[in-house]
Order: C-alpha cells, then structure tokens, then sequence
C-alpha cells in the first residue's frame, strides 16, 4: 500500500481543485511479479490479401519492400505523408525500404534475419502475430517473426513517443496482411 500511496494522493489532491479526476487503482497481485498483456493497437486501415498473393518476406529484395505498401497507405497509416519508398540493401539478409516525410521524419519498412523478432523490449500483438518493439529517442521500433525472416518497421521522429509506437504498430499489422 506504501507504492500507491503518492499516486492515489496526487489524484485525490487533483480531484479535490478541479472537481473529479478518476483515481488510477493498482490490479491485485498474487505474488511479487506483475504481468501484463501485450499492448496491441488497429491499423488506421486494412487489407485482405489472398495467400496465393501474399509476398515471402525471407525472399524478398529490397525493391520488393517498396511495393508491400504504398506511400498513400503509409501517410494514412503514420499520419503524415511520405514520399515514394528508396530502397536500400546492406547484404542479402539485411534489406529495407525507407519513406522519408517532409520534415524530419521517416518510415522504414525493413527484413531482417530470423530471430530478430527478439531484439524488442517490449511484447506487442500485431493481430494474430506476436512481436516486439522498442522505443528509442528518436524511433519507435516493432519486429515481427514472418516465416524464416522478421519484418521491422521503424518510425523515426526528432523525439519519439508513443504515437510513433502506434503507428509502427499500424504499419506492422498492415505489412504482415501481404507477407507470408
């Protein structure tokens, strides 16, 4: 009870100058670990993608990246608009294509080796997929397994927060529709 005490005093002080403020009460624990469930966010829009037409991301080329979304989609799915997609290769297994937007910001929709799904910090469900992301000070990064390969969407803000980790997550769901 020690733990909450500030918080529940930071919201009764608030609740009592500026009329109700909902209190945040802690979920009872059973031991001393919590657990949570992995944080999971929509896509802005969707798509059906038969399988015989989804694409192997663990073959994919670079090229082939920039065609598995649209600049149009990805602006909806950011929230920002980008440009069409420059596609970069470091080797055969490390290859990405990246969207710039008008200011500073970036999207990179990138295939990396098996087993990079892990490299996340944090558990997300990207629908019926399971991965991982990690916000950084200027990206937000989720990592999803796809068959022999992990997808990883990066957007990259000046300063990064939470609305960069959504739409990674949007991006992702939207991405892995048209994988297989």
């Amino acid at each position: 009870m020690r733990a909450i005490a500030p918080t529940v005093l930071v919201g009764l002080l608030a609740a009592g100058c500026s009329g109700s403020v909902p209190v945040p009460v802690p979920a009872p624990s059973t031991s001393g670990t919590t657990t949570s469930e992995p944080e999971s966010v929509e896509p802005s829009i969707t798509r059906q993608v038969p399988p015989d037409r989804r694409t192997p991301l663990a073959r994919a080329s670079a090229q082939q990246l920039c065609g598995l979304v649209t600049p149009d989609e990805l602006g909806r799915l950011a929230g920002f608009p980008v440009q069409p997609g420059v596609p970069n290769e470091v080797e055969p297994s490390i290859r990405g294509c990246r969207y710039a937007a008008a200011d500073t910001r970036s999207i990179l929709v990138a295939a990396q080796p098996d087993g990079y799904g892990s490299l996340g910090k944090e558990e997300v469900e990207l629908g019926p997929v399971r991965g991982t992301q990690s916000l950084h000070a200027n990206d937000c990064t989720v990592y999803a397994p796809v068959a022999g390969s992990t997808l990883q969407v990066a957007v990259n803000a000046a300063e990064a927060d939470s609305d960069e980790c959504d739409s990674a997550q949007g991006i992702a769901q939207y991405v892995l529709a048209g994988l297989r």
